[in-house]
């Protein structure tokens, strides 16, 4: 069977313009999508994620999944917006396989979907260092306090949400609550 990463790369190579969907291999559901102009990857989807998200995040499905997507290229004259990042076959790889292992590391560590988190007043008025990540998803708790929302509206890999939540709870700077 044919891997996401292997479509990826035969596209790439034949400079191919259009869409890549990808679908469920058990009932034929479109799952994601993948943009191309000549062989470079410019765009996403998948549910609400787009661009380089959503490109990794269903690289990573389908490592996972073994052999659980099929795939259907189809050419296509793209419109400029659907093109959200640009990308060539052998960064995406490289991104792919250096972020894969810590993806896994952190799937295991990930919040119940159900929790809800606050942040903790102290630390806007502490002195706590907070990296760029810490900020990032503080900034997505002010709005959304379901751990499940914070993983969807975040900018952030998942697993960079999943280390960045971890950090802040041992720097106590977000509660948690059951529902």
């Amino acid at each position: 069977m044919t891997n996401l990463i292997e479509v990826l790369k035969e596209q790439a190579s034949f400079g191919f313009t259009g869409k890549i969907n990808v679908l469920s291999r058990d009932n034929g559901q479109f799952l994601g999508v993948i943009y191309q102009q000549e062989g470079i990857i410019v765009g996403a989807q998948i549910k609400e994620l787009r661009g380089r998200k959503a490109l990794l995040k269903m690289i990573f499905d389908d490592v996972e999944s073994n052999e659980n997507f099929k795939f259907i290229v189809e050419p296509e004259v793209l419109s400029s917006e659907i093109m959200t990042v640009k990308i060539t076959f052998e960064e995406i790889k490289l991104e792919a396989q250096s972020h894969f292992q810590e993806y896994l590391a952190a799937k295991k560590l990930r919040p119940q979907p159900h929790l809800k988190l606050v942040i903790d007043p102290e630390v806007i008025v502490s002195k706590v260092e907070l990296t760029a990540q810490e900020f990032d998803v503080l900034a997505v708790i002010t709005e959304w306090c379901n751990v499940s929302d914070i993983y969807k509206y975040s900018k952030l890999m998942d697993f960079e949400v999943t280390h960045a939540l971890v950090s802040l709870r041992k720097k106590r700077a977000i509660k948690v609550f059951q529902n």
